[in-house]
């Protein structure tokens, strides 16, 4: 028998979820063809068979999640060894390129299942135990009311009923499990402060283009102030300064946040600029966009006022040490040489990383971005 395996299917993606299979257990397929759709946290992903063979074990169903290096499929052998073989890494590279390594079997992830492994620690009797079982109950989630922290039957026929109202849990998948674990790493791992300032852009013209304005005065304060334009390390305890200014630009979808980077976008004048943001919200949207196009950012924008809010604390991802978020414009009024006036203000939050950047550069950078703000054009 020969085992295809989920080889890497790029930095930082470990796992992905079974979408649709192409063919079923007892199909001869030809090398080439569809097996599976898989969906990583960003994209999904169609991989042809490497082989021509009959299908003999799908390993996995429908919303399963797959690990690298765990067997995917199983062909019949044409040798006549018995011995079992695993198809290679350089036969795997010529349909998906990547790096097999690991042998586990395909997991299927549920609460349900966490919860059997997450009782270290919890004093619950076996009756208990066995009643959370039942009522798939994480123990983890009860609050205790008998001696010395105990658990009883109460409490979590309490827990189950409090449940019943709130509806089953939904395990999050794709972009919103990407999105989760992003979440937990940058809150165990950055040092984040945020910062918040106005511009008054009461002398824009109408109809300006929002994005390209704080796409160009983020490039003047990135030249301002290097240091925000830069990785930390967190393992070294240094940052490396980038030159070239590679911009995440968060982008809101039904499935969950995206961040395409459009690489050195130092080099785009407004109207290819504005065409390129054109372009990579359509490949969102139609899940269609690559997944080397959503990584290496230096630093990143969040235009999130054109949903609503006006300030924020916008959440670092590591390695970068930098991220802008723009909320929604307001009236308010200014004092102009004695005389008060009508303005208009865009609210602005700067979150930085404080292991990398003091307060005192944040808020040139920030100065910096507001001054090329405030201009006619």
């Amino acid at each position: 028998m020969t085992l295809f395996k989920l080889p890497d299917l790029g930095e930082g993606l470990v796992e992905a979820e079974i979408v649709e299979w192409f063919c079923k257990e007892g199909d001869t397929i030809t090398a080439d063809s569809l097996m599976v759709a898989l969906e990583t946290a960003k994209a999904i992903v169609d991989i042809p068979s490497p082989q021509t063979g009959k299908v003999v074990k799908l390993f996995g169903q429908v919303g399963d999640i797959i690990h690298t290096g765990d067997p995917l499929l199983e062909f019949a052998s044409s040798e006549t060894s018995t011995q079992e073989k695993t198809i290679s890494d350089k036969e795997t590279a010529s349909s998906v390129v990547g790096v097999l390594s690991t042998e586990h079997e395909a997991v299927k992830e549920s609460a349900s299942a966490v919860s059997q492994h997450s009782h270290s620690g919890i004093k619950a009797t076996p009756a208990v135990r066995a009643l959370a079982s039942r009522m798939d109950i994480d123990l983890s989630i009860v609050t205790p009311s008998g001696p010395q922290g105990t658990i009883k039957t109460s409490d979590v026929q309490r827990v189950a009923k409090i449940l019943a109202n709130v509806g089953a849990l939904q395990p999050l998948k794709g972009p919103r499990r990407a999105m989760a674990k992003a979440m937990e790493q940058a809150h165990s791992e950055v040092v984040s402060v945020t910062i918040n300032d106005d511009a008054d852009i009461s002398t824009w013209p109408q109809h300006s283009d929002v994005s390209c304005r704080l796409i160009r005065a983020l490039l003047i304060a990135c030249t301002a102030e290097p240091g925000l334009n830069a990785w930390y390390d967190s393992h070294s305890i240094g940052r490396r300064l980038i030159k070239a200014v590679h911009l995440g630009l968060a982008l809101d979808t039904k499935d969950g946040l995206f961040v395409p980077v459009i690489k050195d976008v130092q080099d785009y004048k407004a109207a290819a600029l504005r065409e390129k943001i054109n372009d990579l919200k359509i490949q969102v949207q139609q899940r269609k966009i690559p997944a080397e196009a959503l990584r290496g950012n230096t630093i990143t924008l969040s235009n999130f006022g054109a949903i609503g809010g006006k300030y924020a604390n916008p959440i670092i991802m590591p390695p970068t040490v930098a991220i802008l978020g723009a909320g929604r414009s307001f009236e308010s009024v200014k004092v102009n040489a004695g005389h008060i006036e009508a303005a208009t203000f865009l609210p602005l939050s700067l979150s930085f990383d404080h292991r990398s950047i003091t307060g005192a550069e944040a808020g040139r950078f920030l100065q910096s971005l507001i001054n090329d703000l405030q201009q006619a054009q």
